[in-house]
């Protein structure tokens, strides 16, 4: 066996430069520090923030997270946080590696800590947005004249989100219907169509034919737009963005569409594990949605069949059609680099839903006038022409196809007769609709049995933020009986004492919903919403 001299030269090289590559990511990576800007109300930059300490921020998946700092009560924080209007909105953002968060200030003051006075900053998360807009039921109108009683869409899940909020930022950043706000002599402040998409816009990608996300239907009446989405990206596995795009530092979000000219923040919804892709189009999200709702359907026919163990089975082969694809694994045993790991197993609290509480109005109608038509007859009968149901026409109504029932007869056989039975959908429709439809499955996602992963890791343990993982990315965790499980990243905390030093990441990993409550005082809470909710469901 020979060796050539030129072989080894080119191992020694292609060696050095992995070496040199990955020294490279621990120095970007492996040590963090923030950069932290200010903001104005206006989306323009104040400054760079170089003096702070005690930078905590908690970035969260599908909800706004916090973040908290101190800075100098010098001048130039004194003029950015006493020399604006009290009440203007003060942005701030936080680049790190990789990484950019976008933060609003909720709280500031001032306070003596260690002999020396500092200005004390709470911000929220720019996800806090969503929390204060209301869906319309016809945004296009003013809040006087809602003809449609209700908005309801259906359709791709990241389509039905963009839509429901483009419509309304539309309404609120035009102004439609109102007298804008700002200098109401500068010309800018009356453009309209300019306006409409700022400060916040929503990505247009991945939207109608070219959204491949399963299909969802929502119905809203000026609900809360945080709660849609929340519903939404828990049921489809998918994650709401907000970016801080900078012009001239980032890349244009979408030329084909828009150039964008100004600060704006940048509104996506990215589903985590789209599992497969037929034609890259709206039909894949259909597909899936039938898939889901044949495999269901299958579930009736074929489980009386085939068992619990057969249908196990044949559900190991199913799922196996739609991987996750983890990036990252992380290892439990001897050498783990995982800090710490909880698992706890909650038990299914309802394996069946019933939903609906209102007939369709056309079996309402055919029930009341077969009523009339009866007593009219033994009216007629008793020699008391014209007798109709008069006040006990209401008696009638709702009684026929006002609700439907669904169970998972896999988890009910699990889980034996002695089990946890029924939960109710608040639909406010009827049985029949596709909202109640969707309305049952998302309760039963609610009181769902699952087991809840919490683990703890070091940032560059060996995967990186910024890198290897975001919010959302899907991650293999291996469970005590040396399977691996895909759970997701769903917090990511960041803690820096000092601007220069640098921080210290930390994950969340799974959802670590763990009961905290003695079990009596959850289920007596939980009763107590679930019967006040059926009430205002059924109308009582």
């Amino acid at each position: 066996m020979t060796i050539t001299p030129g072989a080894n030269r080119h191992a020694d090289e292609a060696f050095a430069a992995f070496g040199h590559e990955a020294q490279a990511d621990r120095d970007l990576y492996g040590k963090p520090s923030a950069f932290m800007r200010m903001w104005t109300k206006d989306a323009k930059l104040y400054g760079p923030c170089g003096d702070f300490k005690d930078l905590k921020f908690n970035d969260k998946d599908r909800a706004p997270g916090g973040l908290s700092f101190k800075v100098p009560y010098s001048q130039p924080w004194i003029d950015y946080f006493y020399g604006q209007s009290k009440y203007a909105m003060r942005p701030i953002t936080i680049d790190l590696p990789g990484y950019r968060t976008p933060w609003f200030v909720v709280a500031f003051g001032r306070v003596w800590h260690r002999g020396k006075r500092w200005i004390q900053v709470d911000a929220v998360h720019a996800l806090e947005h969503y929390n204060w807009i209301r869906i319309f039921p016809d945004w296009y109108f003013p809040p006087e004249f809602q003809p449609s009683k209700e908005h309801i869409s259906i359709g791709g899940a990241c389509t039905v989100l963009k839509e429901q909020l483009a419509g309304n930022l539309i309404r609120l950043q035009g102004p439609l219907w109102a007298i804008p706000s700002g200098n109401l002599f500068d010309p800018n402040t009356w453009n309209l169509l300019r306006n409409a998409f700022w400060p916040m816009i929503v990505n247009p990608r991945r939207t109608g034919f070219f959204d491949t996300s399963k299909w969802t239907i929502t119905t809203a009446r000026m609900d809360k737009y945080m709660d849609i989405v929340d519903e939404v990206c828990r049921l489809e596995n998918i994650t709401p963005t907000i970016d801080w795009f900078i012009p001239g530092e980032d890349a244009q979000p979408f030329p084909e569409f828009a150039h964008l000219d100004r600060c704006t923040m940048v509104c996506d919804f990215v589903e985590n594990d789209p599992g497969f892709a037929f034609t890259g189009t709206l039909i894949d999200g259909l597909i899936r949605t039938g898939l889901e709702m044949a495999d269901d359907a299958l579930e009736w026919i074929t489980y009386p069949i085939l068992g619990e163990d057969g249908w196990d089975d044949y559900l190991q082969k199913a799922a196996g059609t739609l991987p996750g694809k983890p990036i990252a694994v992380y290892r439990t045993g001897q050498y783990s680099t995982v800090g710490k790991l909880e698992e706890v197993v909650h038990v299914p609290m309802a394996t069946r839903a019933t939903g609906g509480g209102k007939s369709p109005t056309w079996i309402n109608d055919i029930v009341v006038n077969t009523g009339n038509f009866i007593v009219g007859l033994i009216g007629a009968a008793l020699g008391v022409p014209g007798l109709s149901l008069g006040v006990l026409t209401d008696r009638l109504k709702d009684a026929l196809f006002a609700f439907h029932s669904v169970e998972n007869l896999t988890l009910a056989a699990e889980a034996g007769p002695l089990r946890f039975k029924e939960t109710f959908a608040t639909s406010e429709s009827t049985g029949l609709s596709l909202n109640t439809w969707a309305s049952m499955w998302s309760s039963l996602w609610e009181v769902r049995g699952y087991e809840s992963t919490l683990i703890e890791v070091t940032n560059g343990s060996p995967y990186w933020i910024g890198r290897d993982l975001r919010k959302g990315t899907p991650v293999g965790v291996e469970r005590a009986n040396s399977t691996v499980e895909v759970e997701y990243v769903r917090e990511i905390h960041y803690e820096q004492k000092f601007a220069g030093v640098p921080g210290r990441f930390r994950l969340q990993i799974g959802e670590g919903d763990a009961e905290r409550e003695p079990g009596s005082i959850a289920l007596g809470k939980f009763r107590k919403l679930a019967s006040t909710l059926t009430r205002v469901a059924l109308g009582g």
